[in-house]
């Protein structure tokens, strides 16, 4: 079963980072007609052109530089727009241009009255070059952007660079600052003869409507683009509708000729499975691995090896090593390797997994071999959250509301795959701070289990109607009778929203909760309902297999103290309906006395510390004059 969502995870997986590809493309042999990506509002007057002042200085090295002395070639645009270069603009309304100043878009914080700050690279004052997609927009086609902007098709190309001689490794570098949106790709070709280009794209994996570092440093081992050839030329550029992207201080230098780059890591085989960032002690396999190397000089690299370390508690538990494909990287070829480690942790906590890569060379660049990436193992919870390492897929599922037979229209979910029959107990999401319901009345949700089929999402008779959300954060929702789920079946766990001018917010922890991960609300254009992903982090949303959810978690408890946060990790607070309460006691799951926490006469309030229990279930107790009443307490 799980192979039926493969190709849409490996579509979504390698849409992002640096690839190559062969292509044919035209540049044109002059220029267009000169464009001002600039007007001022006030009567669609045109801003004139700049002029480059006087060259301010030297490129500043960059790491390569530092290698083998100095840049082959070098651009900081410190005279204006170069000559010969060509403004390739299939729009007529965005060429790339000189400036020394920032986005006058109306995104820019302005409504395009005023200029954003500049690229903050290092010779930023002498000029660089800008594609402000945003401003030709906003000032052709106004807003909203929603309805009326338009894709800008618009890149500029070079005149042949000439490299004085043929080089074993070459590295394009250059600094930029950019913010994007549609997940487009920011484009550099490069080619040896004008007919035959190399694709990489450069945006990283910075997510949709961020913006990147400021400056963001690039390099790219164009090594394979170029072979002997003694010239070059570039093409840069994208086909955006909104935002901008600034470039200055381009340079190609001789790169090294024993370079493996360590690109990303992973704890489960997310090709032929899902990786789960949290996995009950109930649904563990032995640990599969996997790594992506880059060879990132000028030498073929032969045995390249992911050497790997399994590390808990600080103790290792497993290590070994595995061949990244067949052993055999030419220069600029990025592969992976996956590797059944036969390991199955047996500890519940967290672990983490050193990896460091080699081969026959001795590697001239030795630090950027390593990498490290952390997994936990739980008693009962299950999830996809936190690391958000494929882009905020990661099992995530955006119901779309064109095909009757998928999920709700306001529905988000995760997907699972048991490996072992379990019986599902709750179901746990966490929610940021922006949920809330339009009218004052509290949110109320539906959540929901589906069995995934060939064609179609069956639901589970497992609905929990009219969930009430009062507050953000993490929410449990008990299952009135445990569902039995079984192993090599897929099931989503999804949460409905009731739709309209409710607001969902399922946070990712990405960088801010309420953009986290999934997104259900007033986002659109003039405040239109629909979704929006945020941060490039999976849903915090968790299958729980716990026995015991939902024991002693009774009204009257509720009528007596209130407990929070539940799940702690630090301290926890209680909250007396009376001042009556004399004494708490706390047990774990098994009955035994933890500790016994006496009450101040006529205090209606009080913490207990928790950041030494161990991980798991508890039962704190609480005895009035007249009663003694029990909730569970879970401690992360």
């Amino acid at each position: 079963m799980t192979r039926l969502f493969t190709l849409l995870f490996v579509a979504l997986c390698f849409s992002y980072g640096t690839y190559a590809q062969k292509k044919a493309l035209h540049i044109p042999v002059s220029n267009y007609p000169e464009h001002h990506f600039e007007s001022i509002a006030a009567g669609n007057q045109s801003v004139p052109d700049m002029v480059a002042p006087e060259r301010n200085g030297q490129l500043e090295p960059s790491i390569a530089n530092t290698r083998g002395g100095g840049a082959i070639w070098s651009e900081d645009f410190g005279n204006g727009w170069p000559t010969g270069w060509v403004a390739d603009d299939a729009s007529g309304l965005c060429p790339w241009k000189w400036t020394t100043n920032g986005s006058h878009g109306y995104f820019n914080n302005s409504n395009a009255t005023d200029y954003a700050d500049p690229i903050n690279s290092t010779t930023a004052g002498n000029g660089f070059l800008i594609s402000d997609t945003d401003s030709a927009n906003h000032f052709n086609f106004g807003q909203p952007s929603g309805t009326t902007y338009q894709y800008l098709d618009t890149y500029f190309a070079t005149s042949e660079i000439d490299l004085g001689a043929s080089y074993n490794s070459l590295l394009l570098e250059f600094e930029q600052s950019f913010r994007f949106n549609n997940s487009v790709d920011l484009v550099v070709e490069v080619s040896a003869d004008t007919t035959n280009w190399t694709e990489y794209t450069v945006q990283g994996g910075v997510d949709n409507n961020t913006a990147s570092a400021d400056p963001d440093l690039v390099s790219i081992n164009i090594s394979g683009a170029v072979g002997a050839s003694q010239t070059l030329y570039l093409r840069i550029g994208w086909n955006a509708r909104v935002y901008f992207w600034m470039i200055d201080d381009m340079r190609i230098v001789e790169g090294l000729a024993d370079d493996l780059i360590a690109e990303k890591a992973y704890h489960g085989n997310v090709v032929e499975d899902w990786e789960y960032e949290i996995t009950p002690v109930s649904q563990l396999t032995s640990k599969e691995l996997g790594v992506v190397v880059t060879n990132n000089g000028g030498n073929v690299q032969t045995n390249v090896t992911c050497n790997y370390a399994i590390v808990f508690a600080g103790d290792t538990v497993d290590d070994g090593s595995f061949l990244v494909d067949n052993g055999t990287l030419t220069p600029a070829d990025t592969d992976t390797g996956w590797f059944d480690t036969g390991y199955t942790p047996t500890e519940v906590g967290s672990y983490t997994v050193l990896y460091n890569i080699s081969s026959d060379a001795t590697d001239e660049e030795p630090a950027n071999n390593d990498l490290s990436r952390v997994f936990e193992v739980s008693e009962y919870e299950w999830s996809h959250e936190r690391e958000g390492l494929w882009d905020g897929q990661y099992g995530g599922y955006i119901v779309p509301d064109s095909d009757p037979q998928e999920l709700e229209e306001y529905s988000h979910g995760s997907l699972f795959f048991p490996v072992a029959d379990a019986e599902l107990t709750a179901v746990r999401v966490s929610f940021g701070s922006l949920t809330s319901a339009s009218s004052n009345s509290p949110l109320a949700l539906t959540v929901e289990v589906h069995e995934v089929g060939q064609n179609i999402q069956d639901i589970v008779d497992s609905e929990i109607e009219g969930v009430d959300i009062e507050d953000d954060g993490w929410q449990t929702f008990v299952l009135d009778d445990p569902l039995f789920l079984d192993a090599g079946t897929g099931y989503i766990l999804a949460v409905t929203t009731p739709g309209g001018e409710d607001i969902m917010t399922i946070d990712g922890w990405g960088e801010d909760e309420d953009f986290g991960s999934a997104n259900y609300g007033p986002f659109g254009t003039g405040g239109a309902i629909n979704w929006y992903n945020g941060w490039g982090f999976s849903s915090a949303i968790r299958a729980v297999f716990d026995p015991t959810v939902g024991i002693n978690e009774t009204e009257a408890a509720q009528d007596v103290f209130r407990m929070y946060p539940n799940p702690a990790n630090e301290n926890v607070r209680l909250n007396f309906e009376s001042n009556e309460v004399r004494e708490i006691t706390l047990t774990d799951a098994t009955g035994k006395l933890v500790g016994v926490y006496p009450v101040a006469t006529g205090s209606t309030n009080h913490q207990i510390d928790v950041s030494d229990l161990a991980r798991g279930v508890y039962f704190l107790s609480v005895l009035t004059d007249s009663a003694l009443v029990s909730e569970k307490l879970i401690v992360e």
